[in-house]
């Protein structure tokens, strides 16, 4: 009953701030603000954002196009930086030649990267899904990394004695131990997978909703503009939620999803 009680005023808690936050967004623009070149009432943004799915349906290219960029993008740093940050964990050679380019590399600013990208790769979607990848790699290759760094010595002691093999203890032991710190990296590169899309898109690119924020915000159509944030917005919690489900499945023993 009290667990029941616990989630019914946790639902009303996120609903309540959820419309506090809307209404007095919708107060600052209407009162406060005044001027629509600067801010808008979120009831304009959602008929704005009506009209374009519903009406002109201009949205549905630029979502999709942003879409399968994070998705590849998304896709690619998972698969190399989960082995990666394992071997880095696992083989102290891999780690400290790795080190100073993975310092590097992840506290340079991505925008940094994009004009060389572009460069390198064109305007079409390599660089695009680079920049993406560049900023999910990182999270998810700390996170693997530390979550095998921090496992219980006392179960692989244990394990030890039993004789398990090198591959038995990897995968009866370290890896369900670090599944909880991989799925947090995933959550964190969301985000960031996110922001990359924008970043690359306000590059040459001709479609997607980091090019349709861009474009909004160069021609004063703030409307737009916030329909396009708040999509980004969208897919964000969408992201999150579908790896929180996963992390329940996963790790059943945790009480709470790690990162949450």
């Amino acid at each position: 009953m009290n667990e029941r009680k616990r989630k019914l005023t946790s639902t009303f808690l996120k609903a309540g701030s959820v419309i506090g936050g809307l209404v007095l967004w919708h107060v600052l623009a209407t009162v406060v603000v005044k001027d629509p070149t600067l801010l808008v009432s979120p009831v304009v943004v959602a008929v704005t954002a009506y009209q374009m799915l519903f009406v002109t349906k201009d949205l549905y290219p630029h979502v999709f196009a942003s879409s399968w960029i994070f998705f590849y993008g998304f896709v690619l740093a998972i698969l190399a930086g989960v082995p990666f940050g394992f071997l880095m964990a696992l083989n102290t050679s891999v780690r400290d030649y790795a080190n100073p380019w993975m310092a590097t590399l992840y506290t340079t600013p991505r925008i940094a990267f994009a004009p060389v990208l572009l460069l390198w790769l064109g305007i079409g979607a390599g660089s695009k899904i680079a920049i993406v990848f560049l900023g999910c790699f990182f999270p998810i290759l700390i996170n693997s990394y530390y979550g095998m760094r921090v496992v219980n010595r006392d179960y692989v002691e244990l394990a030890r004695s039993f004789r398990l093999s090198r591959s038995a203890l990897f995968l009866k032991i370290l890896l369900p131990a670090s599944v909880p710190f991989i799925l947090a990296g995933i959550r964190l590169s969301v985000g960031r997978g996110l922001t990359g899309v924008a970043i690359a898109e306000w590059f040459g690119a001709t479609e997607g909703l980091g090019y349709l924020i861009f474009f909004a915000g160069q021609t004063l159509n703030i409307p737009i503009l916030f329909v396009g944030v708040a999509v980004f917005a969208a897919l964000g919690i969408l992201g999150f939620e579908v790896i929180r489900m996963i992390e329940i499945y996963a790790i059943p023993w945790r009480k709470e999803p790690q990162g949450s």
